[in-house]
C-alpha cells in the first residue's frame, strides 16, 4: 500500500512493531482500517513463519550464538514429549485458574466466613473439581510428564546436577525452602573466645 509507504512503513515487521493505533495516528488511517492493515500484516507474518526454515550454521561463533545453542540444546534434550507436555498444560492451565480462583475462600478461614452461602458452595465444588484433575493427572502419568519436562527446560546451561535438583525440589516445596530459610536468618551464631 503507497500509503503506508509514505509514511515510512517498509516491512510488515514495521507495521507489527507500530500496532494499529500507532498506524492509525501516524498514517491518518481510521481505526477499522489500522486494525484491519494490522490483523493482515500478523496474518501473513504468521504465514511466512510457519513455511520459513532457519538454517543454523555450526561455525556461529560469540556469546549470543553460544546463548542460542544452549537454548536450543535444552528444548533438543527434553525431546517432543516436553513440547506435548507443554501443549497439554497449556489446554489445563484455564481450567485450573477458574476452579483456583473460585476455590480461593476455602483457603483462609477468614475469606470463607465472609462469603456467602452460594460461595462456600462454589468453593467446597471448586476444590472438589482441583482434586479430580490432580488425581486425573496422577493417574494417566501427566504429573509425571509435566515434572519431567519442568526439570528438562529448566536444567539450562548448569551441569550442575546438585544445584538442579534442589531448583527442582523448590519449585516443587517452596514453603519448605522458605521456612528454612527463615530459621537460618533468625538464628544467630554464638561467638566464642
Amino acid at each position: 500500500m503507497a500509503e503506508l509507504r509514505r509514511h515510512g512503513f517498509r516491512t510488515v515487521r514495521d507495521v507489527l512493531d507500530a500496532g494499529a493505533w500507532g498506524l492509525a495516528d501516524t498514517t491518518g488511517l481510521g481505526r477499522r482500517t489500522a486494525e484491519k492493515v494490522w490483523s493482515a500484516a500478523r496474518r501473513r507474518a504468521d504465514e511466512v513463519g510457519e513455511d520459513t526454515w532457519v538454517r543454523l550454521d555450526a561455525g556461529l561463533t560469540g556469546p549470543e550464538a553460544d546463548r542460542l545453542l544452549t537454548a536450543l540444546r535444552v528444548l533438543v534434550q527434553a525431546g517432543p514429549e516436553a513440547r506435548r507436555a507443554v501443549e497439554e498444560a497449556g489446554r489445563l492451565i484455564p481450567e485450573l485458574d477458574r476452579h483456583l480462583v473460585t476455590a480461593r475462600p476455602a483457603a483462609e478461614l477468614r475469606l470463607l466466613l465472609v462469603t456467602d452461602h452460594e460461595g462456600r458452595a462454589d468453593a467446597r465444588a471448586a476444590v472438589r473439581r482441583l482434586r479430580e484433575l490432580v488425581a486425573e493427572a496422577e493417574r494417566s502419568g501427566r504429573w509425571l510428564s509435566f515434572l519431567q519436562t519442568s526439570i528438562d527446560l529448566l536444567r539450562g546451561a548448569d551441569a550442575d546436577p546438585l544445584a538442579l535438583s534442589a531448583r527442582a525440589d523448590l519449585a516443587s516445596r517452596p514453603d519448605a525452602y522458605q521456612e528454612q530459610l527463615w530459621h537460618v536468618v533468625r538464628a544467630r551464631p554464638v561467638l566464642t573466645g
